[in-house]
């Protein structure tokens, strides 16, 4: 932006030397910066026409695309400026039960309490999620509590209460519908129905599909399956009680770019 600022000034002063004055610096330094410019663009930019420095037709449409990108930059500065100065972005990540049951109230009250706050969301395993959050992809996840990590600051969201999810109608085959290695439901489900051969899918709706279709069975929140059940696409029925809990953590990184936004979403998750 900074050669496109010396192309502005060449063209609105029509002269080199008044270019350098509006600028501050040499002669030498615009011609450098002029030549700089045309030669990784490839084209003439300005010539000089009764003694005035004028743009050709590329010059002309280089100002127009570095106008657009000054007013851009500074729109942005702006945005992040203020964004930044109650509420810095949070991205946020979450196993897919968890988005598919709890998030949407979340986002609700996000956008009613905190409406400048600006959230990104990926869904994963638990075990996924710790690792974005290893890596500074995420801010804050929901996971598993059997995923908890000691080097994450934690908080408790809710518990939720699992049941075993089966065909509405006969005997499924014998097969666990799971999430992909990771997922902590999957590895509950194996402690509670036994080490049944495994059917992967990435989506709740997949498996809920496969379960109705009568290729097997699985674990899962009661509340993540009530709206299936409650159709008569599959039936539900209680686990043991040693496998019938699970806890949601919150996990971040302690004193985090996004701390003030992470303090303020957590209450209101726990209101979801």
């Amino acid at each position: 932006m900074r050669d496109f600022q010396f192309l502005q000034a060449v063209a609105e002063t029509g002269s080199i030397t008044r270019a350098a004055v509006r600028l501050g610096c040499v002669q030498s330094n615009v011609t450098a910066r002029l030549k700089k410019l045309e030669g990784r663009l490839g084209q003439k930019l300005v010539e000089r026409i009764d003694g005035r420095m004028v743009p050709t037709a590329a010059g002309s449409l280089a100002l127009d695309y570095g106008d657009r990108l000054v007013r851009l930059s500074t729109e942005a500065e702006a945005h992040l400026r203020s964004a930044a100065a109650k509420w810095p972005p949070l991205r946020l990540g979450s196993m897919e039960t968890t988005a598919a049951v709890r998030l949407p109230a979340l986002l609700r009250k996000v956008r009613a309490g905190l409406p400048s706050l600006r959230l990104g969301l990926r869904t994963g395993t638990s075990h996924e999620l710790v690792g974005l959050l290893k890596a500074g992809a995420i801010d804050l996840a929901f996971v598993a509590e059997e995923a908890a990590d000691p080097r994450f600051a934690s908080a408790p969201l809710w518990d939720e209460e699992l049941v075993e999810v089966r065909p509405a109608y006969g005997e499924p085959d014998a097969a666990a519908i799971v999430f992909r290695a990771g997922c902590s439901y999957r590895e509950r489900c194996r402690a509670a129905l036994g080490d049944l051969p495994a059917l992967e899918l990435g989506t709740l709706d997949g498996i809920i599909g496969c379960i109705s279709a009568g290729l097997g069975r699985t674990l899962l929140p009661a509340r993540a399956v009530e709206r299936w059940r409650a159709l008569g696409e599959i039936a539900t029925r209680p686990v043991a009680p040693e496998h019938a809990r699970m806890r949601t953590l919150a996990l971040w990184r302690h004193n985090g770019a996004s701390q003030a936004s992470v303090d303020a979403v957590i209450p209101l998750a726990r209101e979801a």
